[in-house]
């Protein structure tokens, strides 16, 4: 909160703190923590935890999401010195982050609504997958955007089929983990199901998370994650939203065979197939907060991690935060640190983001609750792109509603 001259440039102390988070999780300036070589060696390193690759014949780096095109220049900087085990690589990543990698073969693919192209990639990505043995070593970098990035329809099921299930579940009200469970089991890769392509190569993954509280079988519906969930499930939360009988027949006769045959099912944490697996966790939102909270220590900024999981809709998190500040004792400037996934819902034809909005609400709260305080609120997305904009996100303060006045815009419309 912004309440004297010492915090009088506090939106650009704001884009510092949360440039430096960034910074924090970009695989560039973290990959090497946890991804080393050693001689003739390949340690991997995970909270003091060590696991040792070696005698390795091939070497395969996969890199599907967001950060691809980073992960990809970062590992091969790291593993510069098995250039001769290292086979060609794979780079599956949307349009607005694509870039040539040499020694990658490069997709790019769409997102967040799947398309051609990325079901072009996951076909690649298998015809590459069984020509490897048991002494091959995949490396697989995930990051956001995996879902939609990797499409794979399962059974007969074709693309826009899959898109069109999505739809309904996405406008259902059925929450991220009913949707996942679905999109899991309608898919060649989601839910561990990529690993019956990999085996018996051993696989490690580094996964850069957006999903909070971090669950691996969540981020990009875990392609090498084991997966509790099972066809029952999907069956029951299809019926559940009133989907089921809107479903084509591809889905529904897939669904069905699930039931009945386990072999079709995606692998749990008991399957064999893990044997051969490491997941490592490099970097997620709350990672980002603990080192927005340190950097501020370091600089005796006064501070408070505050919410690290905030999830739901940007108008009652906007009200929750309001009410929440309105009730602390504030003797000091201090800097509220908080991360999670919100959500919007669609009402209308603006082109705005789920920041965009939760800044609005936030400045439309604070009017009436502490009309008189002094404070800078930042609100952005860490994938540094807030809806279909050009934009990660808003920044708003104290005299900002006064200026949306005078420029007699209607705030209550443009929310709605």
């Amino acid at each position: 909160m912004n309440q004297n001259r010492v915090y009088q440039n506090s939106k650009d102390l704001l884009i510092e703190l949360f440039n430096h988070g960034i910074a924090n999780v970009q695989p560039k300036n973290i990959l090497k923590n946890f991804l080393k070589v050693s001689g003739q060696k390949i340690e991997i390193t995970e909270n003091n935890n060590k696991k040792v690759y070696k005698k390795i014949k091939r070497i395969v780096p996969i890199c599907v999401g967001k950060a691809s095109v980073d992960m990809a220049n970062t590992s091969k900087s790291i593993l510069r010195d098995f250039q001769n085990e290292i086979s060609e690589g794979i780079i599956v990543v949307n349009k607005e982050n694509f870039k040539q990698v040499n020694g990658f073969k490069c997709f790019c693919s769409s997102h967040p609504i799947p398309d051609d192209s990325g079901l072009l990639a996951s076909k690649f990505i298998e015809d590459k997958l069984q020509s490897l043995g048991e002494n091959d070593l995949i490396l697989f970098f995930l990051s956001g955007g995996g879902s939609a990035l990797l499409p794979y329809p399962a059974g007969n099921i074709n693309l826009e089929e899959k898109i069109e299930v999505n739809k309904f579940l996405i406008n259902s009200g059925a929450n991220i983990r009913e949707i996942n469970t679905v999109r899991k089991h309608l898919s060649k890769i989601k839910g561990g199901n990529l690993l019956k392509m990999t085996y018996p190569a051993k696989v490690h993954s580094f996964i850069l998370s957006d999903v909070i509280g971090d669950d691996l079988s969540s981020i990009s519906s875990g392609p090498t994650a084991p997966d509790e969930t099972s066809f029952e499930d999907v069956k029951d939360i299809l019926i559940k939203y009133n989907i089921w009988k809107k479903l084509p027949s591809s889905i529904t006769s897939h669904i069905n065979n699930g039931l009945e045959n386990k072999n079709l099912e995606t692998p749990d944490k008991t399957s064999n197939l893990f044997k051969t697996v490491n997941n490592t966790l490099i970097g997620s939102n709350y990672l980002c907060l603990r080192s927005i909270e340190k950097y501020c220590q370091a600089k005796n900024i006064e501070s408070n991690l505050w919410k690290y999981n905030l999830e739901g809709d940007v108008n009652f998190i906007a009200k929750e935060l309001v009410n929440s500040i309105k009730k602390i004792k504030i003797s000091k400037p201090t800097i509220f640190i908080s991360g999670g996934e919100t959500t919007v819902k669609l009402k209308g034809s603006g082109i705005g983001g789920r920041n965009q909005e939760l800044a609005l609400h936030f400045i439309k709260y604070a009017e009436s609750l502490f009309p008189n305080m002094k404070y800078s609120f930042l609100s952005i997305g860490t994938d540094g792109r807030d809806g279909p904009t050009d934009a990660a996100g808003a920044i708003v303060d104290n005299t900002s509603i006064e200026k949306i006045k005078n420029k007699e815009i209607n705030l209550e419309k443009e929310l709605n």
